[in-house]
């Protein structure tokens, strides 16, 4: 009688181990993770826009090196033109990168003889996409 039980009590325990029939198991590691691409838009006094890839202005140093037009230099290209900060975006969106946050900076400066100002502003706009 004990030897049935321990028998039982042996095959319940292999049963709850067992995955649910149709459930996949699939290792932790296999888990693709999102992987993205970031940018900065820098548009300063409201108008000119440029595109800043944290490598010191890459497609400028690379025209100057006459290698191959990649699509950042496109891109950078393609921005500078356009002049405005929204047609930016508007152009930046339609290429599938996405806004994720906006920042502003204002710098003033004036001299005490003529009482004027001149004013800067720069709002950088942090974009991503994912990387293809």
């Amino acid at each position: 009688m004990t030897h049935l039980f321990s028998t039982l009590c042996l095959c319940w325990a292999i049963m709850l181990t067992l995955p649910v029939q149709g459930q996949q198991t699939t290792p932790a590691t296999s888990l693709a993770i999102a992987q993205y691409e970031h940018i900065t838009l820098v548009a300063t006094n409201g108008g000119n826009a440029i595109l800043d890839y944290g490598q010191g202005r890459e497609e400028e140093k690379l025209q100057a090196k006459k290698e191959p037009v990649t699509e950042r230099q496109i891109d950078a290209a393609a921005v500078r033109k356009l002049q405005s900060a929204m047609l930016a975006l508007d152009y930046l969106s339609s290429r599938g990168w996405e806004c994720l946050g906006i920042s502003s900076r204002q710098k003033s400066s004036g001299s005490t003889t003529s009482g004027s100002f001149d004013i800067y502003s720069s709002t950088e706009y942090l974009l991503r996409r994912r990387k293809q």
